[in-house]
């Protein structure tokens, strides 16, 4: 029973649902938002049957990210993470939902504690950076964007974001107030 209704709950958000905050610029449509809320309750039955079955939480705040309920989203992945504290795409999705909803604190904590984790991972470590730009810690930020980059030299935007960091850093731009503003303002070269 669990194992079809787990595959049922796919079926329906399959095509809909996107990692790393990735996300459509189309709202869903009515038959859409139908087929995304019956996969909700489809997932919850899977998690009565399984209370620790994190991937139908992670699935459920997906979900909810979709049908654009951001802190719904939030408090879903949350309580993934109780029961897979250890995954990395899992605490790189709960950092970005918290620093669009403005927990900028709460973003950076799910970051370190990842990072502890994974300290290789140069996501990670840009995640993180971003979050102590707008949490207005720009040294931090910096430390965060050289490791990422340190990591992995060759990415397009570590370098513009480092750039941008330090340039908040020395009092050239202002303390940022959303990703959007960060991504806007990005130096064309570093």
């Amino acid at each position: 029973m669990h194992n079809s209704l787990y595959h049922c709950a796919f079926a329906l958000i399959k095509g809909e649902i996107f990692l790393d905050y990735v996300t459509d610029p189309n709202a869903p449509g009515f038959f859409t938002k139908r087929k995304l809320r019956k996969a909700i309750k489809t997932f919850q039955k899977v998690i009565s049957i399984n209370p620790m079955n994190w991937n139908a939480m992670f699935a459920i705040a997906k979900v909810h990210q979709r049908l654009g309920d951001i802190q719904a989203s939030f408090e879903w992945l949350l309580k993934a993470r109780e029961f897979a504290p250890d995954n990395p795409s899992l605490a790189k999705e709960t950092a970005l939902t918290a620093a669009h909803l403005g927990m900028y604190d709460k973003s950076i904590e799910v970051s370190i504690e990842a990072i502890s984790v994974k300290p290789d991972d140069p996501v990670l470590h840009s995640n993180l950076g971003m979050s102590f730009l707008l949490a207005n810690r720009p040294d931090e930020a910096v430390d965060s964007f050289k490791e990422a980059l340190r990591l992995e030299p060759r990415h397009p935007a570590t370098p513009k974001l480092l750039s941008y960091a330090k340039y908040v850093q020395d009092g050239h731009f202002p303390v940022p107030k959303s990703e959007r503003e960060i991504i806007q303002n990005l130096p064309r070269t570093a």
